[in-house]
């Protein structure tokens, strides 16, 4: 971390224009509206992987012109394309301690969190020097602290034709879901990782392939940093993903990913060139000190069902292999449809993720297994967080939502969610697989879920200001002991000079 920051200082002074082509994956009104311009047929890109390259996004834009009421995308671009170093921005963020649910939003990770960020870009070169501090950040399920000073969203990067490569800690967010991704969502704080990225996902000129339509490839390497008093049996080990994305001329308005997360090496453990090649070739069935790693891997999709103002989308992943196809499945299901009313548009969603392991193979497992692994004790999590969905292991939840986002700017939305986190007992599951697993959010016990909260997005321009607010009810009812319930909300301010 030191080291990164050293880096960024650096490099800082060389550049002199300023501007972020990234949108990061926490405003669901954005998001909404830009979704909206893809399912009108402006915009015909890829949008279900965060950040979004913004040049990319308009380099794939029709000659159709969509007229919405608002206009969140446009003014971040104009923003964003202003000559000379960036407007000084802060963030002061104030919140409870339940932070259960980390959804698609800009919830604060600690019950007092401030930031100050600086960005800057000119035809090949970008970066974000972004400071925050965390006070006041509940203990995580193994009474961990992670309190303190952190470069969250701090990035380098430069463009090499039409791929960008960056060096950076950024939050990222893979698949279609609004309520959460079972792969990679911004549950946990971010990890620091060089990445390589296609900008603008054009299609292949060769008629063989035209008809894969646009197309898109990510990937990255970061490390998992050692944290303090961690269980980690093998800190400091490697977190390599892989995404690829395309937009079919075959269907129109589907849009299907294909991604791999490998947990590779750490301390005291080989990392050599042979255990990548291992880990990347699925060779990790092996036993003791020769497999590779941890490796997860699906596909999900997201298909606007013909000229239906609705689309469907789901997330399939493998915590296990056989065969070189993923096996141990986990699912999340969802719908969406929107509307125009005047001067505002209208989004609602409903989504189901199952948490619980599925096997093609017929394996009677169905628990302990999600987000667990034998050689990293930690499984795939980051600071006391699952990188993929916030409910972990073995839970069942229903999320239902819904956006609106008028002309003058106001943003008003809302989520339910409903379920089992930690889910007890099924037909047919030994006793020892009861509601026993190693969970985040509910360790060693199955807990009743429900949330339900209210959020609003404002922009005070002629102050430089926008103001993010949450209020909620939250309730936990962990089994054989006393509900825990309560209000739950937030505040995030952001302040431009």
């Amino acid at each position: 971390m030191r080291s990164f920051a050293i880096f960024l200082l650096g490099f800082l002074p060389i550049i002199s224009t300023f501007g972020e082509p990234y949108l990061s994956p926490n405003d669901p009104f954005i998001r909404h509206e830009i979704r909206l311009r893809s399912d009108l047929g402006e915009l015909t890109g890829l949008q279900n992987t965060w950040p979004l390259d913004l040049g990319g996004l308009y380099g794939m834009s029709s000659k159709q012109t969509v007229h919405l009421p608002h206009h969140l995308l446009d003014d971040r671009i104009v923003e964003e394309s202003v000559s000379g170093w960036s407007p000084l921005r802060t963030t002061l963020g104030l919140s409870d301690d339940r932070v259960t649910a980390r959804g698609f939003g800009p919830e604060p990770r600690s019950s007092f969190t401030s930031n100050a960020s600086v960005s800057w870009m000119n035809d090949r070169f970008a970066g974000k020097l972004s400071l925050n501090a965390f006070y006041g950040m509940e203990k995580d399920w193994k009474g961990r602290n992670d309190e303190g000073f952190a470069l969250d969203g701090s990035y380098i990067a430069t463009r090499l034709g039409n791929w960008s490569a960056s060096f950076g800690q950024v939050e990222r967010w893979w698949g279609p879901g609004w309520d959460g991704s079972l792969i990679l969502s911004t549950n946990a704080r971010p990890i620091p990782a060089i990445s390589i990225d296609r900008r603008v996902p054009e299609p292949f000129d060769t008629k063989w392939l035209s008809w894969i339509g646009p197309w898109s490839f990510h990937s990255f390497i970061g490390q998992v940093e050692d944290e303090k008093d961690s269980a980690i049996d093998y800190p400091n080990h490697y977190l390599w993903g892989m995404r690829g994305e395309v937009r079919p001329t075959l269907i129109d308005g589907l849009e299907i990913g294909f991604f791999r997360i490998l947990q590779l090496g750490g301390d005291g453990r080989t990392n050599s060139l042979k255990m990548w090649i291992d880990g990347f070739l699925s060779q990790d069935n092996e036993t003791g000190s020769e497999q590779p790693g941890n490796q997860l891997a699906g596909i999900d999709l997201r298909w606007k069902v013909l000229d239906l103002p609705v689309a469907l989308y789901g997330q399939v992943a493998g915590e296990d292999e056989d065969n070189f196809f993923p096996n141990s499945l986990l699912f999340q299901y969802g719908i969406e449809g929107w509307r125009f009313f005047g001067d505002t548009t209208f989004r609602i969603f409903a989504e189901y993720a199952d948490l619980t392991s599925y096997w093609w193979t017929g394996d009677p497992r169905t628990r302990n297994i999600t987000y667990g692994h034998h050689i990293y004790g930690e499984g795939y999590r980051f600071r006391g967080r699952p990188i993929g969905h916030w409910a972990d292991q073995d839970s069942q939840i229903l999320s239902m939502g819904g956006l609106l986002q008028r002309k003058d700017g106001i943003g008003w939305g809302a989520t339910l969610r409903t379920g089992e986190l930690n889910a007890g007992p099924l037909r047919n599951v030994p006793p020892h697989q009861e509601g026993t697993g190693a969970s985040s959010v509910s360790n060693g016990v199955t807990t009743d879920y429900f949330s339900i909260d209210i959020s609003n997005a404002r922009q005070y321009s002629q102050y430089g200001l926008s103001v993010y607010t949450s209020l909620g009810w939250e309730s936990l009812q962990p089994q054989g002991s006393k509900k825990d319930d309560g209000l739950s909300g937030f505040l995030s301010m952001t302040r431009t000079f």
